[in-house]
């Protein structure tokens, strides 16, 4: 009875390990293909921030941090040369505190900081985090397609991390750009579209 025990903690323990939760192994990104989920919440100006603002219509990049954290500072740094790269192509990125109550007064400082030009928004509640990020890593990217789906979750950073993120984010940059080229030659062989 106690190895069949040891047996199935150690299975468990494995299944943890790999992110049978749909999330990934620390640096790691993992493919999903589930519907993202709205919320409504603040921001740290306390303006209202609406994730149905932006489904299905940008690339969503989520980050979710906390203040104390070094690699989600870290991570913040790239993601804000990333927006700055992509915002112009569809790209929004989104940070998630998660920072508790001890530290909460913390999020604005540092985000001005970093002089973050994307949405800072808050997660005391954690409903955020209990739909994308049930574990509470941090740091944690999820990346949502223009179609409001999750195309992948990374969690963890490490040094080199923000160059796979930013081939990810162009592959569905450009899986978009050809979506529409493709709809486009679609709609004039139709002729639907406009003819000389």
């Amino acid at each position: 009875m106690t190895m069949y025990v040891r047996a199935v903690g150690l299975a468990f323990a494995s299944l943890m390990i790999s992110g049978c939760a749909g999330e990934s192994a620390v640096g790691q990104p993992s493919r999903s293909s589930r519907t993202a989920s709205d919320f409504t919440t603040h921001d740290i100006d306390g303006k209202v921030f609406r994730m149905s603002d932006h489904l299905g219509k940008e690339v969503v990049i989520l980050d979710f941090w906390a203040s104390w954290s070094k690699p989600s500072r870290a991570d913040l740094v790239h993601l804000q040369a990333l927006q700055a790269r992509y915002k112009s192509r569809g790209v929004l990125v989104v940070a998630v505190s998660m920072d508790g109550p001890e530290t909460v007064a913390q999020v604005a400082q540092v985000a001005r900081s970093y002089d973050l030009t994307f949405p800072v928004i808050l997660d005391e509640d954690t409903t955020i985090a209990a739909a994308y990020n049930p574990k509470k890593s941090t740091p944690l990217v999820v990346v949502i397609d223009r179609a409001g789906n999750v195309a992948l979750i990374r969690e963890g950073y490490n040094p080199g991390d923000e160059g796979y993120l930013e081939a990810d984010v162009e592959r569905l940059v450009s899986s978009r750009a050809s979506e529409d080229i493709r709809e486009e030659h679609r709609s004039q062989r139709d002729g639907g579209g406009n003819q000389p």
